[in-house]
């Protein structure tokens, strides 16, 4: 991988990144664990999942300590399912401390990575995922980005105005 590849892999990430800040940087602190059907994702979850996501791609790809809660991995990871009790969450502070630091943390990762390894494919047993390690960088934004969606609706379903990036 090129690194002019590793460039817009990392550009993906933003961008991704950037339209959930967006979305997220109006949104009600009371309306956090809006649902807009029962058991539906709320943006709460939504911040704590890709949280997870970024954690678990530290831990199962770049194989380092993930440095997340390991109850949110039964809270937030695939499977999990989502209550409008604040009171089983943690705190929107700390969820956005978790969610920021891991990013910055997988961004390093990828960062460090040359284009040899960039362009290795994963692991058999990760091989769902992504063929490479350079191509992980797409799934996340592709996935960050359905998550993205979904905290839009929720924006519209609230009465919130459409955010353009």
């Amino acid at each position: 991988m090129s690194n002019q590849a590793l460039e817009n892999g990392l550009a993906a990430l933003g961008f991704a990144r950037q339209v959930t800040l967006g979305l997220l940087e109006d949104f009600p602190e009371d309306k956090l664990f809006h649902q807009l059907v029962p058991g539906g994702n709320h943006a709460a979850w939504i911040i704590g999942h890709l949280t997870v996501t970024d954690a678990n791609y530290l831990a199962d790809i770049a194989r380092q300590e993930a440095n997340c809660p390991e109850a949110w991995r039964n809270l937030f990871g695939i499977g999990s399912r989502p209550t409008d009790n604040p009171a089983d969450y943690p705190t929107m502070p700390d969820l956005r401390q978790h969610f920021d630091r891991r990013r910055e943390e997988l961004l390093a990762w990828f960062k460090s990575l040359d284009a040899s390894k960039l362009a290795s494919p994963l692991p058999e047993e990760l091989g769902t995922v992504a063929k490479t390690y350079g191509a992980t960088m797409s799934t996340l934004a592709v996935h960050e980005g359905l998550h993205a969606g979904q905290l839009a609706m929720i924006r519209r379903c609230l009465g919130l105005g459409p955010k353009l990036w």
